[in-house]
């Protein structure tokens, strides 16, 4: 009966280490955060995102959310209209390109934003090409009227 127990437990771990069910985890991207003039970060997918030969490439936007340490979800936006019966809206940006978090974000509030995006043109039931974005960032305001941009880790020191 041990030896039965056994050789089961041991051909079921083997399946699950092969089908990649046991160890899979979904990958996370860091998205390029930068401080425009009026001291709003631009997130944007980075340039490493696209080659020589596809400079053009234009990613389909799907979600957009921003949380805050303590507090949770405070903005969300899908770009999916229940009107058009789960078709997705029609937001695409460029490698660079500044994503529309329409969100008046503070200093010294640390802020974790995600994002999911696709390829434009592919199926989007296959997610294959899709990708999930998060950071965190703060933007800090010294005494002195200085501003900068803290990201991941730095963003939770010295606050």
């Amino acid at each position: 009966m041990k030896q039965r127990l056994s050789l089961w437990l041991l051909i079921n771990f083997q399946l699950l280490a092969i089908t990649g069910c046991y160890f899979h985890r979904p990958m996370v991207y860091k998205p390029d955060i930068v401080l425009k003039k009026d001291d709003q970060p631009c997130i944007s997918i980075p340039r490493s995102e696209v080659s020589f030969f596809s400079k053009n490439k234009q990613f389909d936007i799907i979600t957009t959310e921003i949380f805050q340490e303590g507090v949770g979800q405070l903005w969300v936006k899908n770009y999916f209209d229940p009107l058009d019966f789960g078709l997705p809206k029609k937001y695409y940006v460029q490698v660079g390109e500044c994503l529309n978090f329409d969100y008046p974000f503070q200093n010294n509030i640390i802020y974790s934003i995600n994002f999911e995006s696709n390829i434009r043109g592919n199926d989007e039931s296959k997610k294959m090409t899709q990708k999930t974005w998060a950071r965190e960032f703060r933007i800090k305001k010294d005494a002195d009227g200085t501003v900068k941009l803290l990201l991941d880790l730095d963003a939770r020191e010295d606050k």
